[in-house]
């Protein structure tokens, strides 16, 4: 299968919606006109976007594009019908974070037309397919959006798979930053006393990580926590590895939001007294909101407590270093201690693939050598 590539068009589009993404962490109420410019661009008819708590289930923010009112208020009590027809709630449960699902990749039609749901609310709007997402999903809370496909538009294609998985990314950072900080807006005029009352350490950095400001928090954090360093100016992890991971978050987030992809979302950094903490990255140089917040700054950097569900070690490298999946493989079969010739007879690919993904990894990790990429391992081995 042929590796799908977007447009200039499409590259466009995803810069700016990314750009309105970004925003919503420091203003949640543009929720509203950013879900409505996805759906629209994605080419779907309507589109919800909902954070509620774990395990009860109380909505803390429920946005929706496309909808009529009546059928808004009638979504509750589809509740069932609506669990069922993904194939019920333990393979729901299956479902990968950050990983788009189309209902009728998923499951066929005739397994799903026969429900009070189908006949009531999907098919009176025309509605012919379906795509859903698990945006974060760990002991507090529960993130999701989903779209709807009108039957004029035909069923959900590979388009539209492509572009959500480039979004989804940079919707997990906006809503993991956004229960950081805890608010409803930040304006630059109140932008330094709003991140002075956020709990978590919140460091203003330029792309070559030099420490623009910081707030309350961080500069508690560096006098001795250890997650949060002052290193002469400019800032650093705890551990080699992780302030590497960090800078070329940043350094990609200089290059523009789209470029940052999956780098920067839970970077693992260890604290003093060994308790687990991570770090997100927000790029600042973009979008509408951010770009007149902070003169001088390239990114914030938000350090608290990793308080969600550990990561195996190879997923943790592939969040960090934004690795394709067939990257993640060979990172991880080198990582347990075999030579190249025995990564490719496992994993069942051409000595020659093999090379191009090491090259790739090399690249992305900013490593040269195979036994670079062990030490690497090594210090991302201690789980969160």
């Amino acid at each position: 299968m042929s590796k799908t590539t977007e447009s200039p068009d499409d590259a466009e589009l995803l810069s700016r919606l990314i750009g309105l993404v970004y925003d919503c962490a420091l203003d949640p109420s543009g929720w509203e006109r950013t879900l409505d410019e996805i759906r629209r661009d994605l080419g779907f008819c309507n589109g919800m976007f909902t954070i509620w708590t774990a395990p009860k289930g109380q909505p803390l923010l429920n946005v929706t594009s496309g909808i009529p009112e009546e059928y808004a208020r009638r979504i509750p009590d589809h509740g069932a019908d609506i669990i069922a027809q993904w194939g019920g709630a333990e393979r729901i449960a299956g479902f990968a974070v950050g990983e788009p699902k189309v209902l009728s990749w998923e499951r066929p039609r005739s397994e799903w037309v026969d429900t009070a749901y189908y006949r009531d609310w999907i098919e009176p709007q025309g509605i012919v397919d379906l795509m859903a997402v698990a945006i974060t999903r760990d002991k507090d809370t529960t993130c999701s959006v989903g779209f709807a496909r009108h039957r004029s538009e035909g069923a959900i294609g590979a388009r539209q798979l492509h572009l959500a998985r480039l979004l989804v990314p940079h919707i997990q950072r906006t809503v993991t930053i956004s229960r950081l900080l805890d608010v409803k807006s930040i304006a630059a005029a109140n932008f330094s006393a709003a991140l002075d009352a956020v709990a978590a350490g919140v460091v203003l950095v330029d792309r070559t990580l030099c420490i623009v400001s910081a707030n309350k928090a961080a500069r508690a954090m560096m006098v001795g926590d250890g997650a949060m360093i002052d290193r002469r100016g400019f800032l650093a992890l705890g551990g080699t590895a992780a302030t590497t991971a960090l800078r070329q978050a940043v350094g990609q987030a200089n290059a523009g939001d789209v470029a940052l992809g999956r780098r920067g979302i839970g970077i693992p950094t260890a604290r003093s007294d060994g308790s687990p903490a991570v770090a997100h990255v927000l790029p600042l140089r973009h979008g509408e909101l951010r770009s007149g917040l902070a003169t001088g700054a390239d990114a914030a950097v938000f350090v608290a407590p990793a308080d969600g569900m550990p990561l195996a070690q190879g997923e943790t490298i592939a969040a960090l270093f934004d690795l394709t999946p067939a990257e993640t493989r060979v990172y991880t079969a080198i990582a347990d201690g075999r030579t190249l010739g025995e990564t490719a007879k496992t994993l069942g690919i051409s000595l020659a693939t093999a090379k191009t993904h090491l090259l790739r990894l090399f690249a992305k990790t900013g490593t040269r050598r195979q036994a670079e990429l062990v030490r690497l391992a090594g210090s991302f081995a201690a789980p969160l």
